[in-house]
């Protein structure tokens, strides 16, 4: 289904082929940036990308793009790679994930993966999420490039929401089949559990934003968005993603919006008279009370996760390879069928890639993590405060939806926290630059305030004091130290 209809889906390809040329010639002649804006819309629409598969280098779009990125980026005489510790960890990651590509080679006993094999592929796929990071850090300029940039990831949202929204809203969720659970709008091979997860991080981010918008019009659509998504995310039938909204409403009420723990209280206590029918039989069918067990797909997991811990104990520091775990096919005669997930991407890292990969993936979450703290705590700008907070919201969300599946490789599902990660590594940037700016003209006036000497929000030895620090007048009365 399509987030567009004006009877010319036949030539949709061709006008998504010809503004990439444009895009890209334009990234590579003229702004880098382009070719990012071209892209955002079209990362959860992996529905709407197949249509450019059967056009020359159409399925490699996103490679492609970046590419021609890097290249206007050269061009420009502008840093390929910002200067920042994260990105560093990413590139050992990067080299870590193809060695251990070729070492699942070995495990298998097929050849080194190479251009047009399909591990290879699947490793290039996920290598595009922090390529696409990075090159966001790299083309960014000012302030109003990262608010655009919010602006098309509001607009790809709203795009899948709409597909999804269409495809469903004329079923009937009476009752519950698993006919009405299959349906994942243009999130493609990722399905409805990819959905979820997505508009389950995305509601989160949202509301993260609109926390700290001072703007009515705009407070309001960010929350409309949000709703939007959260109803998406109640008809997708996703436990997993329920989980994770409700987690990440959790924290970013916990850390800044208190009225959202209020309202997660009463709808804790109310949602039965509140979600459809279908929705409650959903999540009540988890567990049999009469029997004392777990429903199939629950039971399932389990014996998933238990079988594929057995292969982990045989290769415990660097694991069987990346991406090998699919073509293992363990499972057949115990679920009558196989399965090329082990529905937990943690347990599946730790199967592909051992302790050594594991430990350096949570390496990865805690850089994002930090990077996120660190800017919403010491922002004087709130905008750049919400997204700091935003990509915590986002991350939270995906770790839990990530404990049912893997929705880490998607690129549909979670390219744009990668994007956002990259927004929130410029963002702090600019923090820094306009901080140091602004005491070198203190000390050139022969001036030197005695609340500069404690930074805010805890670089001093005495910690956060929101009453030693105000904000500039720009921002005055907010401070990132009231939650």
């Amino acid at each position: 289904m399509l987030p567009i209809h004006f009877g010319l889906q036949d030539y949709i390809p061709y006008v998504l082929y010809a503004s990439a040329i444009a895009a890209l010639l334009l990234s590579v002649f003229w702004r880098p940036i382009v070719g990012v804006f071209y892209l955002l819309p079209l990362i959860p629409l992996q529905s709407l990308r197949y249509r450019l598969n059967d056009l020359p280098l159409g399925a490699s779009v996103f490679g492609v793009m970046l590419v021609g990125i890097a290249v206007g980026l050269w061009r420009s005489g502008q840093p390929v790679f910002p200067k920042n510790g994260w990105f560093k960890l990413l590139a050992v990651y990067f080299v870590f994930t193809f060695f251990s590509l070729c070492l699942g080679s070995s495990y298998l006993g097929t050849s080194l993966p190479l251009p047009g094999n399909s591990r290879f592929g699947n490793w290039q796929e996920y290598m595009v999420m922090p390529a696409l990071c990075i090159m966001t850090a790299a083309v960014i300029r000012t302030k109003r490039e990262i608010r655009l940039l919010v602006l098309m990831i509001c607009l790809g949202t709203l795009l899948l929401d709409k597909s999804f929204w269409s495809a469903i809203s004329d079923r009937d969720f009476s009752t519950y089949t698993d006919e009405l659970h299959n349906e994942g709008g243009n999130m493609g091979y990722a399905g409805s559990n990819g959905l979820a997860a997505f508009t389950a991080q995305a509601s989160i981010f949202l509301l993260a934003l609109a926390g700290f918008e001072r703007k009515y019009s705009v407070r309001l659509a960010y929350y409309g968005l949000a709703t939007y998504s959260a109803i998406c995310l109640m008809y997708s039938l996703s436990r997993g993603g329920y989980v994770a909204f409700l987690v990440g409403c959790f924290v970013i009420g916990l850390l800044k919006q208190r009225k959202l723990l209020v309202l997660l209280g009463i709808f804790l206590l109310t949602w039965t008279d509140i979600v459809p029918p279908a929705v409650q039989q959903r999540v009540e069918m988890t567990y049999d009370q009469q029997s004392g067990s777990l429903d199939g797909s629950s039971e399932t997991r389990l014996s998933l996760w238990t079988n594929a811990m057995q292969v982990f104990d045989s290769h415990e520091v660097l694991g069987t390879g990346f991406d090998t775990y699919a073509y293992m096919h363990l499972n057949k005669g115990n679920f009558g069928g196989y399965y090329a997930d082990t529905h937990n991407y943690f347990v599946k890292m730790l199967v592909e890639t051992g302790v050594v990969g594991l430990a350096l993936f949570l390496c990865i979450l805690g850089g994002i993590v930090s990077e996120g703290y660190r800017l919403w705590r010491r922002a004087r700008d709130p905008f750049f405060a919400s997204l700091g907070l935003g990509i915590i919201g986002w991350l939270v969300c995906s770790i839990v939806a990530n404990l049912f599946g893997d929705r880490w490789t998607y690129l549909q599902v979670n390219g744009y926290m990668w994007v956002i990660a990259g927004l929130v590594c410029k963002a702090y940037e600019f923090e820094k630059n306009n901080h140091s700016e602004e005491e070198a003209v203190i000390f050139s006036d022969g001036k030197v305030e005695e609340s500069r000497q404690t930074e805010p929000n805890g670089d001093g030895p005495d910690g956060p004091s929101s009453e030693d620090w105000q904000p500039a007048s720009a921002d005055a009365g907010w401070s990132p130290n009231r939650i």
